[in-house]
């Protein structure tokens, strides 16, 4: 396991893998009369054992289950890059979203109708072929429209993707990294609305978040732009409302 710290123990990873579908295990752990475990959705589908064919008990392995809750978890797709560790409860969700592994096309995530899956190597690519209203390519873009919007933002050697909306009489906009949060919090994005007298106008500025999070979560953290609609009007000129955005990387030095 290349990259993983030395303190993740091999052999204990090897042993928390259910012996039947080969993921790890959640409790409930159940055993077979031979002491051998086996994940409670295998033990649902077997009849006996798949180590030594042997009846199952109604036993739970309890000190099992309790290392399996303080043990900490390499992502799946680790061999392609993804370095983090998880919690059993979180294994699963990350690994579902993970971009280090397939991926359906991030556009999805707003109802917009594309049956694309890859690597995110290919992203751009895919973006390029069937999404190309969709698309920046500069860090500094103006997603002018006060509707709702989406966009990619291929820039600073990564993909990200950008989301505004008005919804309960707030204006929100986020962008999000199209990777794990360890990576989002490299970048950080600067909001800027001004008026058209270009004296009067609002900056703030905000760590990108993750791609892994959705953007009910985004909104709700108050880590991203949240304004009330009555003060965005204020920067409305002929329907567009004069915005831009900023992303760059973040001095770790400062």
């Amino acid at each position: 396991m290349d990259g993983l710290p030395h303190a993740l123990d091999e052999a204990l990873l090897s042993d928390l893998e259910c012996p039947s579908c080969m993921e790890y295990m959640v409790p409930p752990i159940k055993l077979c009369t031979n002491g051998h475990n086996i994940c409670s959705k295998c033990r649902q589908k077997l009849q006996c054992c798949p180590t030594c064919t042997a009846g199952f008990l109604s036993t739970r392995n309890v000190a099992l289950e309790s290392i399996v809750r303080r043990q900490k978890y390499p992502c799946t797709n680790r061999q392609s890059g993804c370095l983090d560790l998880f919690s059993i409860e979180q294994i699963a969700e990350h690994q579902a979203a993970c971009t280090y592994g397939p991926i359906k096309c991030p556009l999805t995530k707003v109802n917009v109708k594309c049956l694309w899956k890859g690597f995110k190597c290919y992203l751009e690519e895919h973006a390029i072929a069937d999404h190309q209203a969709y698309i920046f390519r500069t860090s500094t873009f103006h997603p002018n429209r006060l509707t709702s919007g989406v966009a990619f933002v291929f820039c600073l050697g990564e993909a990200f993707l950008s989301y505004k909306g008005i919804r309960d009489g707030r204006f929100y906009c986020v962008v999000q990294l199209i990777g794990p949060s360890s990576q989002a919090s490299k970048y950080k994005c600067k909001f800027k609305l001004h008026a058209a007298n270009e004296i009067e106008g609002i900056s703030k500025t905000f760590f990108v978040r993750s791609y892994e999070e959705d953007f009910e979560t985004s909104f709700s953290s108050g880590k991203c732009l949240r304004l009330d609609d009555v003060v965005v009007r204020n920067f409305v000129v002929a329907d567009e409302i004069k915005f831009t955005v900023t992303l760059s990387a973040v001095d770790l030095q400062c």
